[in-house]
């Protein structure tokens, strides 16, 4: 059995604000929304996911704790979930632990906690305030920005390594220099920015979304910034995978991997699925409270859904930079990646991303 993580929903899609751009909330997965009891991961489901994953043989054994929003949870959960990983884990193994969080609900005992198990942590900022509290919001329509600075201050001094998470959107997309400098004057070393696609069953495209040109623009505007100045200094997430697969033709993303089996989504209730975009009756593989998780990526569906990355469009086959994006992102090709030979919404703006920095990305890389 290969490597792979977990991502780990212990509230499910449950959360404490209501981003205006949530696909959970679209899809009505908000057990508060629904006004349904609040889902949480019991003790035992915790131990058994644990105990299951420490039984697979792994060079790093990744846990990345998300949502919805994994902080509210009680910090006994996440001392439960340390416990169980040493009381499973081989002598000798290496363990990871990261969280994303929306930054609103971090007390200084969880960031005390978080910091001393050396949890990386990924934080959800948009920009400065007149970006961000655009579309994330609080359940009251409140702003957030304010409380999230709050959030990552409390993180910063407990020693917990923080890390941007940028949703490009409308409310972005048009301001990429704005942006950059702002996380890069706030201390940030670490940024991943992730694009903001959605469309709705008839074909239109929500307020809040971007479109491929957008993204490719947005994109070559942040490179032209970083590339000038921050090479060494500054690590995007997108850009490492670039030079990732230009030095060692390895994919560190989903979007530029050849299958879909980096990591498995674990739900509240041991629920499995592929993907995190794809948590649906449809592509439920199983629940590891009856099933581990080698006869789980051993199952048909499995290995069906993992398979349909490399069905590329046709246009695919032929293009220049197939090697760097593999077909993107199945969420992002047409019909929500039912039909995997669908050609990605952002396959414009790759392509004119890519042509206009490929030349630079090959020039760092011929250093590394």
């Amino acid at each position: 059995m290969g490597a792979f993580s977990l991502l780990i929903k212990p509230v499910s899609s449950d959360c404490n604000a209501r981003c205006r751009y949530c696909y959970y909330l679209k899809s009505g997965g908000n057990s508060v929304v629904e006004k349904q009891p609040p889902r949480r991961m019991t003790d035992e489901v915790l131990d058994r996911l644990i105990s299951a994953y420490m039984g697979t043989k792994q060079d790093i054994y990744s846990m990345v704790w998300h949502g919805g929003e994994p902080t509210l949870m009680p910090l006994s959960f996440f001392q439960k979930a340390i416990s169980c990983q040493k009381q499973y884990a081989r002598k000798g193994s290496r363990i990871s632990n990261s969280i994303q969080t929306n930054g609103l609900h971090v007390s200084e005992d969880l960031a005390r906690f978080l910091g001393k198990y050396r949890f990386l942590c990924g934080v959800s900022l948009d920009g400065p305030a007149r970006v961000h509290d655009l579309y994330r919001r609080t359940a009251s329509n409140g702003p957030t920005h304010r409380k999230v600075l709050e959030g990552i201050s409390t993180l910063t001094a407990g020693g917990v390594p923080v890390n941007a998470l940028v949703l490009v959107s409308r409310g972005n997309v048009h301001r990429p220099h704005e942006v950059y400098q702002y996380l890069k004057g706030r201390g940030f070393t670490h940024i991943q920015f992730i694009p903001c696609v959605e469309t709705a069953p008839d074909g239109s495209v929500p307020e809040y979304a971007i479109t491929g040109e957008e993204w490719g623009e947005f994109l070559i505007r942040i490179f032209n910034a970083w590339f000038a100045n921050d090479t060494f200094k500054i690590s995007i997430r997108l850009f490492e995978s670039v030079l990732a697969k230009l030095v060692r033709d390895t994919a560190i993303d989903c979007y530029n991997s050849s299958a879909c089996d980096r990591y498995l989504v674990v739900e509240y209730n041991g629920d499995v699925y592929p993907c995190d975009f794809f948590v649906h009756p449809d592509y439920k593989l199983g629940n590891i409270m009856d099933q581990s998780f080698a006869d789980i990526r051993d199952s048909a569906a499995y290995r069906q859904f993992s398979c349909g990355k490399k069905k590329w469009n046709h246009e695919c086959k032929r293009c220049e930079f197939l090697r760097l994006c593999r077909g993107d992102c199945r969420k992002f090709r047409r019909n929500w990646g039912k039909e995997p030979e669908g050609l990605s919404l952002l396959c414009t703006g790759w392509k004119n991303f890519f042509s206009a920095t490929i030349e630079r990305f090959e020039q760092i890389a011929a250093g590394l």
